[in-house]
């Protein structure tokens, strides 16, 4: 092997005076040295006298080239990391730093900005090609020039992409339209002529490929020793054009078949000289060819060594498909020598004939895995590490391409290790083309690649599980795939890539959708043949009827295996995830955001096309009634012996049901409602006509209450089950009247489980049930009946616990009180938020029960929010009972008030009664409120829900500031009390503590100081929170959480003091009006994106440009600060070049791996980088 060469990177001297060091092919030969090309009248003296100028230039030499560095900078184009990406420890350093000794100094990258080429500095007139220094150049089509100043350059106009006038060669191969194989002919007919003219004009080809104009001549061909020092001066001419696009990489039109033809020339080529034994009777003439090729793909110029790579691996796959055909014809001059020789009669002359065909093809064979590998050699082994992504993963492609074609050659594991080691490559590009070769290898061979598999899966699974990137994720899992189906695959990693069905990622279960389907389907396969076969089975279920789901079907064997996978992925996921808490989160259920999907759901989202059983909802809810634990008679003892088997097989466990449900929710909501995640074409075709509609309607809601019947106890499941009742089409029972009994006894149901328990999710789906039915309004009084009884019974138990024991008085109450006092009020809360209550808790009390309106007792029980002494054991659920007496209220009010518009519209009386009443609940409410978070020394998350709760009610009522202070004042002034404001004292003594307190809180989370009160504001000390014991002891997304949660404290309560400012009905009356405003503006740019926004509303401009439609003007500065951003680095691969001869014929994947330093192959966030900015 030829003497390896120091990647671009590790070169000792990398500076502009150096020069390529490329890997040449076996042939002896002087170094180059460098040569600064003077003013010549003609080639002929260029060849006398080359030699001699070499040696009396070489100091010029290193000044010119010194003033070329300058220009790099000028360009943005490193010098020092434009050829390689080091990625595996692929050599002997012992033998590297012995070959670099014998090896000439390598130049460094130069700028590649593109565009035409302009006269060189006058004190340095250069030659190019054979012309002399005022000739503008040796192409007939003029050059398109830059502008002086310094900018990019336009990319290579159309024209120059597919024709030139002044090679037709090129002009036949991109502008002709002929075939690749024509072209190939005439020019191979041209090189008969006049071998060193058509061989010129192919080199030239190359090089107007990379966008270079500049060209050799026949003298430059003859002269191969020169070579490199010929492609040295094209460099340099080529870099002072300052180009900045070449074919291979350009968008334009006319560039888009470009690689595609210049590809396909070459490979024709090689085909052409096979087929007329030239590339055997003139070896020099692929020789030189590589010659050429071999040194441009060694350039520090990026479009000579992409070019020149891209038809060097061109060249390869041509020769390798010559083996090929070598191969075929060996065999079968093998196969015709064998039959002859069998033969009795055999005829000399044709075995004779016979045997020196075969010995003439094993020859030719011979030479062509000579050239074919050192092309590899000399290009592949030294690109697929080059720096450039695009050429990594040609080389990697076509190596993808030489397997499949030449298996017997290039499936050795010398080759294959290649697209391993590059499987941890830093770019995504080059990544996802090693994963579609090996797919398009392991497809065909897996079984044949057992030792390359062993070494390199567990990065496969690496990568489907853990890459940084989605796309890399998607195609990996595709290749983990193929492994699984020739049974390559180890347990655990069969159970890691299962898992991926619960990604949150869509794409990524879409793509594990497959695996996971497969896997299932050999369950169900294992499960068949354990109850007797399929013939059995189809003998017991063969003349059941397609519509009967209350029996047993054989559909439920496959029910059965994917409940049970399921639940088993679940179960693991469940036991490498801990659950915590943080503190008691009682504003959680004023917000009622919409509960997330669970993963099982979101599984079941993305199998229910594949599968066949989740989309046959009607199926699992048989299943789900049936009752597994009895038998059923038989025919005979054979068939009753199956039946129990099969019983037996299929009986759900607990865990399973559990999942079942949540598979049967998400199944009726894509059938009846598809999701809009989808694609809308088809969700389109998807989508049932009206009668489907109905029918499934009733059915489902004939199935509800039975669920509820068997799963009802279990307020989990239960919940599952009423999520079914919000899929249904309501339009389905208002027009059929008939059927209204159908939906009535549904809601019998939803209202039974209603009272019989008290999970917040079960309670939520409830309420969200019965709003669902009240959006139609012939509905609605059905709706309304069932919900007076659960009122009744809430406001019953309520009576009965204020009769005992005076509500308002904290501490009054045993835990068990407590419990059954916030178990109603949570109901309360609840039914509030459905339908007008102001009936039902103005009505007054019996003398048996206690006389107070319940909103009374509500509003009493606030007052148990005042905090004088803390208990440990009892402070979370009277502050829980406190919070959902404040939601009942807040309601209530937003009721009260939605009536109170009504009668004012329609010019009705207000009776004085009612109203006095009203401003006196009003003025308690308040009282009690402010005593709640007043009393307090830090913020607890009542007191900061009670804060927020104030300001909501205070703004309920500025809609009557107009009616008071307009025209109708005095019809309305008796209004007047219900926009008291809170009292002035509280903006300093609690509200500003209250929000420093959020502020540092969330800045200390952040790790944020903020800035220091202005002199006219007091110093606080209110405390914080007290602090978690385990803290410190917090995973880093546990502490991401906290913060989170910090910053939407801080943000919440922000914001209500903000409309609370706007509204006037805080901060705009008193000696404190504007502390407020000026508290809240101080640490405005501290704190994050989110509370800037808030905050900025209290800017009066920001408003006006919100209120007139024009959109907010960026802030200044933005844009330069975003341009000075620095630049990211090249990625690079650091090589070790650590090889072992002896190790790589025992394992040749072991010592030449790549170790990726700047950047982990999954592309992890570094722990210094800021993720989320300010």
């Amino acid at each position: 092997m030829l003497p390896s060469r120091l990647p671009l990177m590790e070169t000792s001297d990398n500076n502009a005076s150096s020069s390529p060091a490329p890997r040449r092919s076996g042939r002896a030969r002087a170094a180059p040295q460098k040569f600064s090309p003077e003013p010549r009248p003609s080639q002929n003296d260029l060849a006398v006298s080359s030699k001699r100028k070499r040696d009396q230039d070489a100091d010029d030499e290193n000044d010119d080239e010194n003033a070329h560095n300058d220009n790099e900078d000028e360009n943005d184009t490193p010098a020092a990391t434009d050829e390689e990406v080091p990625t595996d420890d692929e050599h002997d350093d012992a033998d590297d730093d012995a070959d670099a000794a014998d090896e000439p100094p390598r130049r460094p990258k130069k700028s590649s900005h593109k565009s035409r080429s302009r006269k060189p500095a006058a004190k340095r007139a250069k030659v190019n090609g054979t012309g002399p220094p005022s000739t503008p150049g040796p192409l007939g089509v003029p050059a398109v020039r830059l502008p002086n100043r310094a900018k990019k350059t336009t990319k290579v106009a159309p024209a120059s992409l597919a024709r030139r006038d002044d090679n037709d060669l090129y002009t036949e191969v991109f502008g002709s339209g002929h075939r690749s194989d024509d072209v190939a002919t005439y020019w191979f007919h041209r090189y008969e002529e006049d071998d060193a003219k058509a061989l010129t004009e192919l080199i030239n080809c190359v090089l107007l490929a990379a966008g270079c104009d500049q060209q050799v001549t026949e003298d430059d061909i003859r002269d191969p020793e020169n070579s490199a020092n010929r492609l040295t001066e094209l460099e340099e001419a080529y870099e002072q054009t300052n180009i900045s696009d070449y074919p291979l990489i350009s968008r334009t039109k006319s560039s888009k078949n470009f690689r595609d033809l210049l590809v396909n020339f070459f490979d024709s080529l090689i085909k052409v000289l096979h087929t007329t034994n030239i590339i055997y009777s003139d070896e020099e003439l692929v020789d030189n060819i590589q010659q050429w090729v071999g040194i441009m793909s060694s350039s520090a110029l990026r479009p000579f060594r992409h070019t020149a790579t891209t038809v060097a691996l061109s060249m390869l796959t041509g020769l390798i498909g010559v083996m090929k055909q070598l191969d075929t014809l060996i065999t079968s001059s093998n196969q015709s020598l064998q039959a002859e020789l069998n033969r009795r009669g055999k005829g000399k002359e044709y075995l004779k004939s016979i045997q020196g065909d075969l010995q003439t093809f094993q020859e030719q064979r011979e030479l062509i895995d000579a050239k074919a590998n050192n092309i590899f050699d000399i290009v592949f082994v030294q690109r697929y590490r080059d720096i450039d992504p695009k050429i990594r993963a040609e080389c990697i492609e076509a190596l993808g391409t030489w397997v499949c074609d030449l298996p017997t050659v290039y499936m050795a594991p010398e080759y294959l290790r290649y697209l391993g080691w590059l499987l941890s490559d830093v770019n995504v590009t080059t990544r996802l083309e090693v994963l579609k070769q090996l797919a398009k290898i392991l497809k065909r061979d897996a079984e044949k690649l057992a030792h390359f598999i062993d070494r390199f899966r567990p990065r496969l699974v690496e990568m489907a599980t853990r890459d940084a990137e989605v796309s890399v994720r998607v195609s990996a899992i595709a290749v983990v795939d193929i492994l699984r189906s020739s049974g390559m695959l180890e347990p655990e990693e069969v159970d890691s890539v299962s898992k991926l069905i619960f990604d949150s990622e869509i794409r990524i279960r879409k793509a594990a959708v497959g695996f996971f389907s497969e896997l299932v389907q050999e369950f169900i396969d294992n499960k068949i043949d354990e109850i007797g076969g399929n013939d059995v089975l189809d003998e017991l279920f063969g003349d059941q009827e397609e519509d009967d789901y209350d029996s047993v079907r054989k559909d439920w064997v496959s029910i059965k295996a994917l409940a049970e996978t399921l639940a088993v992925y679940d179960l693991q996921l469940d036991d490498g995830q801990d659950k915590i808490r943080h503190g008691l989160d009682v504003a959680a259920d004023v917000i009622n955001a919409t509960i997330p999907e669970s993963r099982v759901s979101l599984a079941v989202q993305a199998l229910y096309e594949k599968m066949p059983e989740i989309s046959n909802w009607q199926v699992i809810a048989g299943y789900l009634l049936f009752d597994h634990t009895t038998s059923t008679k038989s025919r005979s003892s054979k068939s009753h012996s199956t039946e129990v088997a099969m019983k037996k097989a299929v009986a759900p466990e607990p865990q399973e049901e559990s999942i079942l449900l949540e598979v049967l929710a998400t199944a009726v909501k894509e059938h009846l409602a598809p999701s809009t995640d989808h694609d809308r074409a088809k969700r389109r075709h998807h989508r049932l006509d009206h009668e489907a509609q109905e029918d499934a309607g009733l059915q489902l809601a004939e199935f509800i209450p039975r669920l509820l019947n068997k799963y009802g106890s279990d307020s989990a499941m239960a919940a599952t089950v009423l999520r079914l009742e919000h899929f249904l089409d309501l339009e389905v029972f208002q027009q059929l009247r008939q059927d209204s009994s159908t939906y009535s006894q549904l809601l019998d149901e939803i209202a039974t489980q209603f009272s019989r328990h008290v999970d917040q999710g079960l309670l939520n789906e409830a309420v969200t049930s019965f709003l669902h039915a009240r959006q139609h309004y012939e509905l609605e009084e059905l709706v309304d009946a069932k919900m007076a009884g659960l009122w009744e019974d809430s406001i019953n138990s309520l009576r009965s616990l204020d009769k005992i024991c005076e509500l308002s008085l904290r501490g009054n109450l045993d835990r068990a009180t407590l419990t059954n006092l916030s178990q109603t009020l949570m109901k309360v809360s609840k039914l509030v938020t459905v339908s007008d209550c102001i009936d039902v808790l103005e009505a007054p009390g019996t003398s048996i029960d206690s006389e107070q309106p319940p909103i009374k007792i509500l509003v009493g029980i606030v007052a148990r929010g005042r905090l004088t002494e803390s208990d440990d054991e009892l402070d979370d659920p009277e502050d829980e009972i406190v919070a959902f007496a404040i939601k009942s209220c807040l309601f209530f009010f937003m009721w009260k008030i939605q009536r109170l518009r009504q009668l004012i519209e329609n010019d009705e009386e207000i009776p004085n009664d009612d109203l006095d009443k009203f401003v006196v609940l009003r003025k308690d409410l308040i009282n009690n409120i402010i005593q709640t978070f007043s009393s307090r020394g830090f913020n607890d998350d009542l007191r900061l829900y009670a804060v927020g709760i104030a300001c909501d009610i205070t703004q309920l009522f500025i809609f009557l500031r107009p009616l008071i202070d307009g025209p109708q004042a005095p019809k309305y002034r008796k209004l007047g009390p219900l926009l008291e404001d809170m009292p002035a004292g509280l903006i300093t003594q609690e509200i500003i503590p209250i929000l420093d307190a959020a502020e540092r809180a969330y800045a200390k989370r952040i790790k944020k100081t903020l800035n220091d009160p202005a002199e006219e504001e007091e110093l606080l000390d209110d405390d914080l929170p007290p602090e978690d014991d385990e803290e410190e002891e917090l995973t880093e997304q546990e502490r991401f959480a906290a913060e989170l949660k910090a910053e939407k404290i801080l943000c919440e309560l922000a914001a209500k003091l903000v409309m609370s400012v706007l509204a006037k009905t805080i901060d705009h009356t008193g000696s404190d009006a504007g502390k407020l405003r000026k508290r809240l503006i101080r640490n405005k740019n501290k704190l994050g994106t989110n509370f800037k926004e808030v905050v900025a509303y209290l800017d009066e401009d920001y408003l006006r440009e919100l209120q007139g439609g024009r959109k907010k003007s960026a802030p200044k500065g933005k844009g330069k600060e975003a341009a000075k951003k620095p630049v990211l680095s090249t990625e690079i691969v650091v090589d070790d070049d650590d090889d072992d001869d002896e190790d790589d014929e025992e394992n040749p994947f072991r010592e030449m791996e790549p170790e990726e330093e700047e950047q982990p192959a999954n592309n992890q966030v570094p722990e210094d980088d800021e993720v989320i900015g300010d």
